[in-house]
């Protein structure tokens, strides 16, 4: 595929009932690059300033998850991270991708680990950035970030005011958060899709914890963290990095959670070295 994108135009495919927006670009090995939980996330809010590198060599499909942007909401009985992560293995069945390079970024590293953990044969190498799905090793519980991502929906509901206080939490450079960006974020934030997922939240499941299984992750994987991430410190990447048995991990000093846009153009080399670089 070599079309151009339009992000305001996602395309999408039934997936087990369920329609699941997508937007696709490049040739080669195939990409998937998962985002975040976030109120406001879409995955090309996440990685949408990363795909022109990336598509110029891989085959670049940027998703989202269920309950966000383009994608209808589906039940989670038997875990979030689990059905996500099955939803991921149908996107691929339909657009004939046998398997992919999977980036995921904060609770979309969790749906990647549990995709590498119950579908290995689907996943080639992993890139964790700002992952969940790790445990804090010495920071306190909840942190500020997670405090903003808890409340986003409480009391009075969803506001711009909000927005900018989770974005100041998980963006290190002040600079990079703009009227447009805080406008966008929010936005996304009060699709009809994304209020009725927020207003459905799914149960805890087992399966959602999958750092105690972080030991079978098979696939060879790069851990990613900014240093100064006030939503997931970068002792969640040392626990990973510890775990996982084919890991290294690669800390930016400066950024916070959102790696892919603070460390945008360091962060496509590292990404694209580590994909090709037996």
């Amino acid at each position: 595929m070599n079309d151009a994108i339009d992000p305001a135009a996602p395309r999408t495919v039934r997936v087990d009932g369920a329609d699941v927006a997508y937007h696709e670009s490049g040739s080669g090995p195939a990409l998937l690059l998962v985002h975040g939980g976030a109120p406001g996330a879409t995955g090309w809010g996440n990685f949408g300033q990363n795909v022109p590198f990336l598509a110029s060599r891989f085959r670049t499909i940027v998703v989202d998850l269920p309950g966000f942007g383009g994608s209808e909401w589906v039940p989670t009985p038997e875990g979030r991270m689990r059905a996500h992560a099955a939803v991921l293995v149908g996107l691929l069945e339909r657009l004939e991708v046998p398997s992919a390079h999977v980036v995921g970024l904060g609770s979309g590293g969790a749906v990647a680990m549990r995709m590498a953990l119950d579908h290995p044969e689907r996943v080639d190498r992993l890139v964790l950035v700002s992952s969940a799905g790790g445990l804090a090793m010495f920071e306190p519980a909840p942190t500020e970030g997670l405090r903003a991502i808890r409340d986003y929906y409480r009391g009075a509901g969803p506001s711009p005011e909000k927005m900018r206080r989770y974005l100041e939490a998980s963006i290190g450079d002040p600079d990079l958060i703009t009227d447009d960006l805080v406008a966008e974020r929010y936005r996304e934030s009060v699709r009809p899709s994304v209020l009725e997922a927020a207003g459905r939240p799914s149960p805890g499941h087992p399966s959602d914890a999958v750092w105690k299984e972080a030991d079978r992750i098979a696939a060879r994987t790069l851990v990613v963290w900014g240093r100064e991430n006030r939503v997931k410190g970068y002792d969640h990447g040392l626990f990973l990095a510890s775990r996982i048995p084919d890991a290294e991990l690669h800390l930016y000093s400066g950024a916070g959670l959102s790696v892919p846009l603070e460390r945008a153009r360091r962060f496509e080399h590292l990404v694209e070295r580590f994909l090709t670089i037996d």
